[in-house]
């Protein structure tokens, strides 16, 4: 296998691996922490434990995907935008008529990205403070 095919594998899998992570806390947070959540079914008190843990699920999915990438963490990260983008645009066509309103579909996916894109950072962070101090100095 090439270098370039291994190199396409492991940033398509980073991508896939971050929005795995999203998923699993997303789950966790709306499914167990906070049951039927939703704009009309949920009190102030869920809404703000949901969306605590929609960032801390991008932000933990934004740095998976930047530590597993080889190179560009931040560019990992950022492109969890399509999974996520599609996620909302899965869960907006099957709405019903009794379903949230566009703008908190919306929020949500800007609270996860949001997120990411941190968790990305937070990754290139890190990734050049361990090549810094790996370096010889001169």
């Amino acid at each position: 296998m090439t270098s370039t095919i291994r190199s396409v594998l492991r940033s398509a899998g980073a991508v896939l691996a971050g929005f795995a992570v999203i998923t699993l806390g997303t789950v966790f947070t709306f499914e167990v922490l906070v049951d039927d959540f939703g704009y009309y079914t949920s009190g102030p008190t869920d809404l703000v434990i949901c969306t605590i843990g929609a960032l801390v699920s991008g932000l933990a999915g934004g740095f998976v995907a930047g530590r597993l990438a080889a190179r560009h963490p931040l560019q990992h990260a950022a492109a969890l935008v399509v999974p996520i983008a599609l996620d909302t645009a899965s869960i907006v066509a099957s709405a019903g008529p009794s379903s949230d309103p566009l703008w908190f579909d919306l929020g949500g996916s800007a609270t996860l990205l949001l997120g990411a894109l941190l968790g990305g950072c937070l990754s290139a962070a890190r990734a050049g403070a361990f090549e810094s101090r790996s370096s010889p100095v001169v």
